[in-house]
């Protein structure tokens, strides 16, 4: 009986520490492409897809191509985009109406909800594959996020294989179910000029693919097993609700350190929560490092503008701040906690994420992820410097280096004209 006894619990044991996910960071943006096209076409059953940004550039032709592929296969297709940033053409998505890939717009311009329309964005970045394998990360469906273009994102995504994905799946079915979205429709559009222009792309992307060296199995073969990946998300509603969801769940973690956080975050603007977040960890004693873009880098003045005047506080309050400096813009999101949790997905520490935006963060509660995404934070600081007590960058002369004189002047402008009119949009 005891020995019946003892295997009982020795097989809880195993069953309790088993590991349910496997993961791999993802930095590289030819990589990222790969292996979302890989994924695509190893689908069986379903695609979900859900960004913020759906370019209609080589990258995101060559996406809807494969998808219209899969969907003439049978697989089940549903397309989620931001409605603002949605840039399929009509007759490219009349074409893939009528081939079963199904498209909704997040919040689409509405003059008799005009607030609603313009304040509360989906910034969800998610490709889920049969409910199985997701990547989640800051990388957008477009040229520029893929190493493809002449100016790049330095972005991370992160890829799983195991329960998180299926916690991603039904976070998408609820939210593809929900009022505020509306199929992608075009009417007046001409479908056979949108099967045309798919046509000539597969066939181009095809001849590439077969050219293409990349493995998918061989590299999932790398991933790293771990004990639980948790998704981060914001309820599912019109408006957002001030601080709870992934906002609350970054925060909480922060609230948890014991000897380091870890930040990126291209945008950067302090709200009172998290300057209050971070003032309470640093006064238990935690190191606090944050990396985000320079003038010179950025993408978007409007924050960078609301920034640039918080430097000096941000410093004082006893932070390491650094700025990218490198030659493309900088675009990862993520945080490491006490060496030993990881987070990677869409959210930037600013206002919008936390209060107006929908955001998804992967939090990975594994100390050797944890290592490789500090060292991966870790190379960013190569070509990054450290802005001193008096908000300077150390070792340059300008106060924003690399700049050019018109940027220097824009950004001055929003900083005192424009900024201090529309607080917290940004």
């Amino acid at each position: 009986m005891k020995k019946i006894i003892s295997f009982i619990l020795l097989t809880l044991s195993l069953l309790t520490t088993a590991f349910a996910d496997s993961v791999r960071i993802i930095d590289s943006g030819d990589e990222a492409y790969h292996v979302r096209m890989q994924l695509i076409e190893s689908a069986k059953e379903e695609i979900q897809i859900s960004y913020f940004i759906f370019a209609e550039d080589n990258t995101a032709l060559e996406v809807l191509a494969l998808l219209r592929k899969k969907a003439r296969e049978g697989v089940k297709i549903k397309v989620i985009i931001d409605e603002m940033f949605n840039h399929i053409s009509d007759e490219v998505g009349a074409h893939l109406l009528s081939e079963n890939v199904q498209i909704k717009n997040f919040n689409e311009f509405n003059l008799l909800k005009l607030r609603r329309s313009i304040r509360y964005r989906m910034h969800d970045k998610m490709l889920i594959i049969d409910a199985q394998k997701a990547v989640l990360g800051g990388r957008n469906i477009e040229d520029t996020y893929f190493d493809r273009a002449t100016k790049n994102y330095d972005d991370r995504d992160i890829y799983v294989r195991g329960d998180m994905a299926k916690d991603a799946s039904n976070y998408f079915n609820n939210l593809w179910q929900a009022d505020h979205l509306k199929i992608f429709a075009p009417k007046k559009a001409k479908a056979n000029m949108g099967s045309l222009t798919l046509d000539k792309v597969e066939n181009n992307f095809f001849a590439k693919s077969s050219r293409s060296s990349f493995d998918l199995s061989s590299w999932e073969s790398e991933t790293t097993e771990v004990e639980s990946v948790e998704l981060l998300h914001d309820p599912i509603a019109a408006k957002k609700t001030k601080m709870i969801g992934t906002a609350e769940g970054l925060y909480k973690l922060i609230d948890n350190a014991q000897s380091s956080v870890l930040i990126d975050s291209p945008y950067l603007i302090f709200t009172k929560e998290l300057k209050q977040t971070l003032k309470n960890a640093i006064a238990r004693g935690v190191r606090v490092r944050i990396l985000t873009n320079s003038l010179k880098s950025t993408d978007a003045l409007l924050p960078q503008a609301s920034y640039i005047g918080q430097r000096k506080k941000i410093v004082r309050m006893g932070i390491e701040l650094y700025e990218y400096f490198g030659e493309d813009s900088f675009h990862a999101k993520s945080m490491v906690v006490d060496n030993k949790i990881a987070a990677i997905g869409s959210f930037n520490f600013d206002p919008r994420s936390q209060n107006l935006n929908t955001e998804t963060m992967a939090i990975i509660k594994d100390e050797t992820i944890a290592a490789a995404l500090t060292k991966s934070m870790d190379e960013n600081l190569a070509i990054a410097y450290k802005i001193d007590q008096k908000g300077k960058p150390e070792g340059q002369k300008s106060r924003l280096p690399g700049a050019s004189l018109k940027k220097k002047i824009l950004t001055r402008l929003i900083q005192y004209l424009v900024a201090p009119l529309i607080k917290g949009l940004l």
